[in-house]
């Protein structure tokens, strides 16, 4: 396949806004409850194995995350949210943190929201999407680890997520395939432009 996403190097990580890389590129943020696969997909559509540093121990990411891709973008990772055993008063810096970011940042050109597609909508998913809805915040849906489903599963899935979102692009996602993989690269591709 050809690599839509063919470079891509970690730029620094920070924690305000007023941090950002000094030159200002089109972003998209990736966002998702902790072990959602943020990492995993990132390194999946660079085609990198270990430049986003992946974990079994949810909440590791504590930073916003740049990433220069192509030299013309960046991709910002973002803390994942919804982790239980994270202490109440650092799971609400985060919460500021992200927050701050999607509201200030104005090269941010849109944000990946992933959810789990083995679950129903979580009740931290809706918060963030009704939050991402009030505040006008355009996203696109990317239902994530569908190969632990059935293909009926999936599909059941699928249906129940685009009707939740009918405004908005739903994808389903796996590091194990190709074609999901190119799909998610060439709409982020598209939205970038």
């Amino acid at each position: 396949m050809d690599q839509i996403f063919y470079k891509a190097e970690f730029v620094k990580s920070i924690t305000d806004v007023s941090q950002k890389p000094e030159q200002l590129l089109p972003e998209a943020a990736f966002a998702g409850r902790s072990n959602v696969g943020k990492s995993s997909l990132l390194n999946a559509i660079f085609n990198r194995k270990k430049l986003v540093k992946t974990s079994s121990t949810p909440g590791k990411t504590q930073l916003l995350n740049y990433f220069l891709v192509n030299e013309k973008y960046h991709f910002v990772d973002l803390p994942g949210y919804g982790y239980a055993k994270t202490p109440k008063s650092v799971s609400a810096k985060w919460g500021k943190m992200i927050e701050n970011f999607i509201l200030k940042s104005q090269e941010l050109k849109f944000l990946c929201l992933l959810i789990d597609s083995r679950h129903d909508l979580l009740q931290a998913d809706e918060q963030m999407s009704d939050w991402l809805n009030f505040k006008s915040i355009p996203y696109i849906v990317v239902l994530t680890k569908t190969d632990k489903l059935s293909k009926n599963q999936l599909n059941k899935q699928l249906r129940n997520y685009e009707n939740r979102f009918p405004d908005h692009h739903v994808l389903p996602f796996s590091v194990n395939s190709t074609q999901y993989k190119k799909n998610l690269a060439e709409l982020i591709y598209n939205l970038l432009k």
